[in-house]
């Protein structure tokens, strides 16, 4: 039945399919696998490292801390500077939700339901990620969480009198800050500023007068900056739809090609004739599945990575 249903539309395999009801909603087969990797995670994270251990890591937990240490120090560190460990820990969930969210969808668990139940249950499998409702979610926390964070540095810096100062490594005319008191601002005065300034800092000033230069400058860079930002807003809002789509696309591609090279197997009339299309077809369909493998982690690593970036550039403009 999964043969001829691939065969008949090949987007069968990657569709959501609800399974049952709980009141008014519908849970579906994407649904039931977000919580299958989230409680995967809740399971194996907090029993590998729920205690310091002296001892060196082996097996599975020097794996997952391979892992955890090569993207905090090599993906993390270099953009965020001194605010990574602040940060690593949402970074490190959002990684590995969306990493077990892409490798059960390779794990054929639908098929292996089907045929040990004789065909009673049906699409009990699939990636989460495969559905653009995951990804959009995914792409909408880290949206809120970059600005959020932005923010509320921007507020922080105000309430310590710190706003607008540099360390001896950051160039002070690049950050754009407009001129300010150094005073530690009241926590009220700090939240209704921190949204103008993060904005005011959110798209560069390329004619802002430097300390000793013409006021008329302004009357330039005034004009520009408001074009620039729009730009930028514009971008802010392209950014998280790209991560949603980038995602959700590469997800399906994959099993739809699987899908595809079953179909074709079974568009040969003879027996003889499938063997014949088949073996091959069984070859290349391996090594498209080690390619899937390879792109669960690519695109959990390009993910984290992009939202790193983003971020960096919000609470950290001047790095």
């Amino acid at each position: 039945m999964s043969v001829i249903l691939a065969f008949a539309d090949p987007t069968e395999e990657v569709l959501s399919h609800g399974l049952f009801r709980i009141g008014p909603m519908t849970v579906n087969n994407h649904m039931i696998m977000a919580l299958v990797a989230a409680v995967l995670m809740l399971l194996i994270f907090p029993r590998l490292f729920g205690r310091p251990d002296p001892a060196a890591p082996s097996g599975m937990k020097n794996f997952f801390e391979a892992i955890l240490e090569f993207m905090r120090n090599e993906v993390f560190r270099p953009a965020l500077k001194e605010y990574t460990d602040q940060f690593v820990p949402f970074l490190w969930t959002m990684f590995f939700f969306i990493l077990f969210c892409n490798v059960l969808g390779c794990i054929p668990f639908a098929t292996v339901f089907e045929l040990i139940t004789g065909g009673r249950v049906q699409y009990l499998g699939g990636a989460a990620t495969g559905s653009i409702t995951t990804t959009a979610v995914l792409a909408l926390c880290a949206f809120f969480f970059i600005h959020f964070n932005g923010v509320g540095m921007v507020a922080r810096a105000l309430m310590d009198g710190t706003y607008g100062q540099h360390g001896p490594h950051e160039e002070h005319a690049s950050s754009g800050h407009p001129p300010h008191a150094r005073a530690p601002a009241s926590p009220v005065k700090a939240i209704v500023l921190a949204i103008p300034l993060y904005l005011w800092n959110f798209a560069p000033h390329p004619f802002k007068p430097l300390p000793g230069e013409s006021k008329w400058k302004w009357a330039a860079d005034l004009p520009m900056f408001a074009l620039l930002l729009f730009l930028e807003l514009i971008g802010a809002l392209i950014k998280p739809f790209a991560l949603c789509m980038r995602l959700f696309a590469n997800m399906i591609a994959g099993h739809i090609v699987l899908a595809v090279l079953i179909g074709l197997i079974v568009s040969v009339p003879s027996v003889l004739g499938q063997l014949a299309v088949g073996l091959p077809l069984a070859l290349l369909d391996l090594g498209v599945q080690i390619l899937e493998i390879f792109v669960a982690f690519l695109h959990a690593y390009i993910f984290t990575f992009l939202t790193t970036l983003f971020l960096a550039s919000a609470v950290a403009p001047e790095h």
